[in-house]
């Protein structure tokens, strides 16, 4: 990337900083401000407006020695001067201010005649209390129009810096005053700059630093309204504002460029397709996880946490791969989670050229390396400017979705890839202990694997295989990783025996980093995690999510097998994390409950509805898709591994993956089924309590041996009965209830507990239901059916057989009256229920019976 379309790219992706590093934060004196407002501030009536512009002109000044010199210096790229870009938007005077200009423009989805509205607008008086409205809550709302009036929203986001928490929105009830409002903006700019000090990369590398400072206004910008004037709702944050302008910025500029048009003129036409919409997806993630038809239990936990972390690899990779041979910056990846991307690019021969050799390459190395288990579509379309306008972009996004769609039947060149693989059985070494890899039984064991660490156990192994391995083991263990050009030799023990698509190694060392950075082949530095220990800060990628690893006190565990033989530190096996699903009762060393793995897994419901129609035509714009699509990430990438961490009773389980619209989660089976309750009412909360967003779920449970393929398989079917059963609704036990029901199903558990704990039933009444329920659902499907045949009608006997097994069996440790009242009661919950939920009561009695048993 050349340096002028790297300074276009980061003087669009800070031109409104103003509006957090404002007058009062900054501590800007009225002298620089009559100095600039001529240069970079529009009129209206006499008086300028928008003074956020001359406010990013002073954080560019007073934060020079935070920032690039080369942001001060002349000479840097061509054309106009870096704070003369970052900040004559709204009062622009060359072709690149414009450039700039258009893009803040097109990315608020503002036509011509709108933007000049836009410009003659003044900030409100008390701007600062505007808070950021949450987009989930008006989405497919009834009538569209209720949201078009700030004051109908019921909810807001708090001023904070990105966190668990803080992703959460809030009643309006808990709004702040103008003085407090004023001091949580001082605050959280106070906290942004002493981050920014720390930020590594500042002269050394520039475009690293780039990718470090976006994360970091990722973290402190998330929670500002971008829009704060006029009639506008602000549901747009800053950060996701900043990151679409820049985007469009950079392929404007290239655009134009390229076909020698760079002038005022040609900038300012909405007309001419000057963009390119790169989308991306991987086909076949789950089998890369889940697949293997090896001995893969040897390192089931090492493994899954590799692959896992692997799959967020390739997205991010392959979209970087995109991106350099283009020739443009990270920021224009405007949407990446869950194996899917879609790049802004300009539309040039190049960006096409690039597209086409970038697909073949990566896909050559997948289907190299995974034998087309695994691979990547990737389709692009056309755009101009007014297709982003604010009531064309939905059509611009359905022909984006058709597209990507559309790859989804073309996994495979079979021109490129059909036959048999090439040299497949001549890579096989027969001097190896295992000339076909044990762990995952598909690919040839590797000479440069051959009794390495990471697979001792194992002896061999292909290099792939390996790579994961080495992976899973050293997350848990590092929360900083490397990415450096696959031309860097490394120790082989400590790297990638396979770079990733012949282009990226990976590191966990710090060691020589500084370097490659200089020289420019240290590609990425990320911290995997919000938990950030260094001093010095570089760019955050929630990919990691949560591992559960040994603690010192499970060396005195008595559930868990062989616990002196543990290692504290070490990623947990899935045997000892279905061992934690035993439960120690009252009396001293006495352990009931079985030992069992329970594997939950789900998705959002209608998420294709949700993204292409949820939104009001005119308010569907690029900037609230990435602000929604980045919301919903969160809670499966930031909130989901922060209530693993912290809260102990879900401290052994483990993320297999979570992020973008779906999760797959293993841990001890009862502290998952708690943990699903925990997870729907949590994302109530977060989505704003609006009823048309949810998700469905499933929950297994296998035996602690059990293959990973096979929980998975299982795990599908399950989520697949629960959406076919209507959506937002949990499988469990075989059996499908709505979540509204499940909440019922557990008041009922604890009914069943109390009775139990008081012996007025007792566990064989309880496996007697098991029947009852099977009768009593027969008998909900032959009502239902309008149907009965004679020999279907015992299935109605299941009253009389309640009834007799109560009145027998209930109570029998009381006597007279307090015993007949009690089984009289007992005997009509139980009826009510049975006659209610069927076969769904299950949910309950099987919970309870797989707790108690010896």
């Amino acid at each position: 990337m050349d340096e002028t379309t790297l300074k276009i790219s980061i003087a669009a992706f800070i031109h409104d900083i103003g509006k957090f590093a404002d007058k009062d934060n900054l501590n800007i004196d009225d002298k620089f401000i009559n100095n600039h407002a001529g240069l970079y501030l529009p009129s209206f009536k006499g008086h300028y407006t928008h003074s956020h512009a001359v406010y990013t002109a002073a954080f560019i000044e007073f934060m020079k020695d935070h920032l690039p010199s080369k942001f001060n210096q002349a000479g840097w790229g061509e054309g106009d001067s870096f704070i003369n870009l970052a900040s004559g938007h709204h009062s622009p005077q060359t072709p690149m201010q414009w450039i700039i200009a258009m893009a803040d423009r097109i990315s608020s989805g503002l036509d011509r005649e709108s933007a000049d509205e836009y410009s003659r607008q003044i900030p409100i008086k008390d701007y600062k209390k505007t808070r950021l409205l949450p987009i989930f809550e008006q989405l497919l709302s009834k009538p569209e129009e209720k949201y078009n009036q700030i004051d109908n929203f019921s909810y807001y986001y708090s001023l904070e810096e990105v966190s668990p928490i803080s992703i959460f929105p809030h009643l309006k009830d808990r709004l702040k005053t103008k003085e407090q409002s004023e001091i949580e903006y001082k605050n959280l700019f106070d906290n942004f700059v002493s981050s920014l000090k720390t930020l590594k990369h500042k002269d050394s590398n520039i475009s690293l630093w780039f990718e470090h400072f976006e994360t970091l206004i990722m973290l402190y910008t998330s929670s500002i309204p971008s829009a704060r004037v006029g009639k506008l709702i602000p549901d747009v944050s800053l950060y996701d504002h900043l990151k679409t302008t820049s985007a469009f910025a950079t392929a404007i500029y290239l655009y134009h460029l390229n076909k020698g048009t760079l002038n005022i003129n040609a900038v300012q036409n909405y007309d001419d397709k000057k963009f390119l919409i790169i989308s991306g997806k991987f086909n076949g993630i789950q089998s890369f996880i889940f697949g293997g038809t090896g001995d893969s239990s040897m390192y089931r936990s090492k493994l899954l946490r590799g692959r896992s972390f692997v799959v967020s690899l390739f997205s991010e990779l392959s979209a970087d791969m995109i991106c350099r041979e283009i020739g443009i910056p990270f920021t224009s990846v405007v949407l990446n989670s869950a194996g899917k991307f879609n790049i802004i690019a300009p539309n040039t021969d190049k960006s096409k050229n690039a597209i086409k050799t970038i697909q073949e390459n990566i896909n050559d190395w997948l289907v190299r390396e995974t034998f087309g288990e695994t691979t990547i579509g990737i389709s692009y379309i056309e755009a101009s400017c007014n297709d982003f306008v604010s009531g064309n972009f939905q059509k611009l996004w359905d022909k984006i979705n058709t597209e990507i769609n559309k790859s989804k039947f073309s996994r495979i060149d079979l021109n490129r890839y059909g036959g048999a693989v090439d040299g497949y059985l001549d890579s096989f070494v027969n001097s190896l202990s295992h000339s076909l890899c044990p762990i995952c039984g598909k690919r040839p064991s590797s000479i440069d694997a051959e009794k390495t660490r990471y697979i001792e156990k194992a002896e061999s192994s292909c290099g792939l295989c390996r790579d994961n391995i080495f992976i899973g083991a050293n997350l848990v263990k590092k929360g900083r990783i490397a990415i450096t050009s696959a031309l860097v030799t490394n120790n082989k023990e400590n790297s990638l025996l396979k770079p990733i698509f012949d282009k990226y190694q990976l590191s966990f060392t710090e060691a020589g980093l500084d370097n490659l950075a200089k020289d420019g082949t240290l590609l990425k530095y990320w911290d995997i995690g919000l938990d950030i220990s260094s001093n010095e800060r570089v760019a955050i990628k929630f990919i990691n999510g949560y591992v559960p690893v040994y603690k010192p006190e499970d060396k005195y565990d008595e559930r868990i097998d062989s616990a002196d033989e543990i290692e504290a530190g070490e990623i947990k096996t899935l045997n000892n994390i279905a061992c934690k699903a035993k439960n120690f009762t009252e009396k001293e060393g006495d352990i009931e409950g079985i030992s069992a793995l329970g594997v939950l897994k789900g998705d959002i419901d209608n998420l294709g509805l949700i993204m292409s129609s949820g939104l009001n035509p005119k308010r569907f714009t690029i900037s609230r898709i990435s602000t929604l699509s980045r919301q919903l990430n969160y809670y499966f990438s930031v909130y989901l591994p922060h209530i693993l961490a912290t809260e102990r009773c879900f401290n052994d389980i483990y993320t297999v993956f979570a992020g973008g619209d779906d999760f797959f989660l293993i841990g001890p089976w009862n502290r998952i089924s708690e943990l699903s309750v925990k997870l729907k009412n949590s994302f109530a909360e977060y989505v704003c309590r609006n009823p048309e967003i949810h998700f469905s779920a499933s929950i297994t449970l296998h035996k602690p041996h059990s293959t990973i393929d096979s929980m998975s398989e299982m795990a599908e079917k399950g989520l697949e009965t629960s959406k076919s059963g209507g959506k937002n609704s949990l499988t469990m036990f075989s059996a499908t209830s709505k979540w509204d029901e499940i909440r019922e199903l557990y008041k009922i558990k604890e009914i069943l507990k109390d009775w139990l704990d008081r012996d007025l039933i007792n566990k064989a009444m309880m496996y007697r239901l098991n029947l009852l329920m099977e009768m009593a659902e027969k008998e909900k499907k032959l009502v239902k059916d309008k149907e009965i045949h004679i020999e279907d009608m015992s299935c109605t006997k299941w009253r009389y057989m309640l009834a007799y097994s109560v009145g027998r069996n209930a109570a029998k440790n009381l006597k007279g009256e307090d015993r007949k009242l009690s089984v009289e009661q007992i005997h009509v919950k139980l009826a009510d229920w049975l006659k209610q939920y069927g076969i769904k009561l299950r949910i309950p009695v099987w919970d309870i019976l797989y707790n108690k048993r010896k």
